[in-house]
C-alpha cells in the first residue's frame, strides 16, 4: 500500500472521529434558549462535511439535529446553534468569530489555534488521537453552559 492511500484512510478515520466528537458535544452543552431543533451549520468544504451530514436528523437531548451548509456572510447568529468552520476557511475565521462574539453559538473548528483566536471548541490531533480544547472566555461570552464532565475531558484555555 502506498503512503498516499494510507494517509487518505487515516484522514477519513480522523474525520469520522471529529464528526462523532461534534455529535457527542451536543449532549454536554446547554444553550440559553432551547429551540426544538439544534442547528449545526457548516462553513467550508472538506472530507468531514459528509461525516457531519450523517448527524442530520439524529436526536440529542430531545432535540432533532439539522445540519446545513452556510456561507460566512449568512446571519449565522439567527440560523445556527453550532457552527463548524472547516480549516479551508482559515481566512474567514476571524470574521465569523467576530460576528458570533457574545451570541449563544458554539464555534468549532479543526484549524490550528482556533480557541486562541476566540473560537469555543478546537479539535486537534495528538499523535494518533483526536482531542479537543475549550475556551473558557469564549464559552462565557457566548452565554452557553458546558458540563463540568466535558470540561474535565478537554484541554482548557482561559
Amino acid at each position: 500500500m502506498s503512503s498516499t492511500a494510507s494517509d487518505a484512510s487515516e484522514v477519513t478515520k480522523a474525520d469520522k472521529v471529529k464528526a462523532a466528537i461534534v455529535y457527542k458535544l451536543t449532549k454536554f452543552i446547554t444553550w440559553p434558549e432551547k429551540r426544538q431543533t439544534l442547528a449545526l451549520c457548516i462553513i467550508g468544504s472538506g472530507a468531514i462535511n459528509s461525516e457531519l451530514l450523517k448527524i442530520n436528523h439524529k436526536f440529542s437531548m430531545g432535540r432533532r439535529i439539522s445540519v446545513t451548509h452556510k456561507t460566512p456572510t449568512a446571519p449565522l447568529e439567527k440560523l445556527c446553534d453550532m457552527v463548524y468552520i472547516h480549516n479551508t476557511k482559515m481566512d474567514r475565521i476571524s470574521e465569523v468569530i467576530n460576528k458570533l462574539q457574545n451570541k449563544p453559538v458554539v464555534t468549532i473548528s479543526d484549524s490550528e489555534n482556533f480557541v486562541y483566536q476566540g473560537g469555543v471548541i478546537g479539535l486537534f490531533r495528538t499523535g494518533s488521537r483526536i482531542r479537543f480544547a475549550i475556551s473558557h472566555s469564549a464559552t462565557r461570552n457566548a452565554g452557553i453552559s458546558i458540563s463540568s464532565q466535558l470540561m474535565g475531558l478537554a484541554k482548557t484555555v482561559k
